[in-house]
Order: structure tokens, then sequence, then C-alpha cells
């Protein structure tokens, strides 16, 4: 063999090599991007599924639909004995949230006025009541149904189910231009704060604005 062919076939096997050698880098790093793009997208999708989660909880998942209505033990007087005996008011679920157990056992709900804290929402059903008004008859509060909430302050007894315990029943009232909260804490989503001052009272049925 001359040594032209020997320098031609050395050159084309060099060639190829290198050929090769190229075809192995594309694949590669065309597998290399693969997986840097397949990451990219399933951590797109973690943030996504964080972010909605979390604009999720940072926002009610219940609203009240209408009015806060008080009822008050009488009119007449020094507003200083006016008593804020109970309270009613209507919720449903807020669009694009997942129906709410509204059930004692997975809802917790608190009353604060200027002298105590207490829960009003347990099993003895007596100092709050949540009634369904065009429900399917379960306790989950989906979209389009709304249910009605009632507390009766009279059963929120001073001496057992408020902290610090007052000096009286009368302490567990909220009275004229005093300041009350209400909380219910569904098991997702924020939670449902209905805060009042109270007026000068005028009559025994009166919305709270």
């Amino acid at each position: 063999m001359s040594k032209n062919k020997l320098m031609r076939k050395r050159t084309g096997m060099t060639g190829l090599e290198t050929a090769i050698i190229l075809v192995a880098f594309v694949i590669t790093a065309a597998a290399f991007a693969f997986v840097v793009l397949n990451m990219g997208f399933l951590t797109a999708e973690k943030a996504q599924s964080v972010i909605s989660s979390g604009m999720s909880e940072a926002s009610s998942a219940l609203l009240v639909d209408s009015g806060v209505i008080g009822e008050f033990n009488q009119t007449g007087g020094d507003q200083a004995d006016i008593d804020l005996t109970k309270l009613a008011f209507y919720i449903k679920l807020s669009q694009g949230h997942e129906p709410i157990d509204l059930d004692d056992s997975k809802l917790v709900a608190t009353y604060t006025n200027a002298r105590c804290h207490g829960e009003i929402y347990d099993t003895n059903g007596t100092c709050m009541t949540i009634t369904g008004v065009n429900d399917d008859g379960d306790s989950l509060c989906e979209t389009g149904e709304k249910f009605k909430v009632s507390i009766d302050f009279s059963e929120l007894l001073y001496d057992s189910m408020v902290d610090p315990a007052p000096g009286s029943q009368d302490d567990v009232y909220a009275h004229p231009y005093e300041e009350f909260r209400v909380e219910l804490r569904p098991s997702a989503g924020a939670v449902l704060t209905i805060e009042r001052q109270l007026p000068a009272v005028y009559s025994t049925i009166m919305t709270l604005e």
C-alpha cells in the first residue's frame, strides 16, 4: 500500500471518529437538555400548586351572605344595661373553594368581647347552631348553598365556658359602644371574622353594620 493511500485511509478514519464523537455529544446534550426541561416543568408545576394552595389558605372559604342581625334584651333605660343576647347571619361558600364541613367536629367558632373569650360551637348545640336554608341535607357547605348561623349568648355560661371567668353573666354580653368579634375557623381556608362595634340601641332587633 502506498504512503498516500495510507494517509487518506487514516484521514478518513479520523473524520469518522470525529463524527461519531460529535454525534455522541449531541445525543448526550439533547438528553441532558430534556432532563433539565423536564425538571423545570416539574418545578413550575410544583410552584404553581404551592401558590394555588397558599392563595386558597389565605382567602376565606366562607362568606357572610347578608347582614348581621343582633337581638337585644331591652331598649329603654341606660345604654350600659342593654345586652346583645343573640346574633344571626347567613354564610355561603366562597367562589372557587372546595366544600366546607360545618359539623362541630370540623368547624371551630369563637366569641370575644372586651372582657372574655370562649368557644361557642360544641356538641351541646345550644350556644351556636348552624341550619341549612337551601342545602341538600348534609353538613357540607357547597356551591349555591346557604346556611343560617344563630348564636345565643345566654347559653355561653360565664363561670365555665369563657376565659377569664368574668364576675357575672352580664359581662359575657356585648353592650352599646363596645366591640365584639365572632370567628369561624374551617378546616381549610382563612378564618371568617365578623367584627362589629355596637351602636346606640333603639330597637330590640337591629342590623349591625
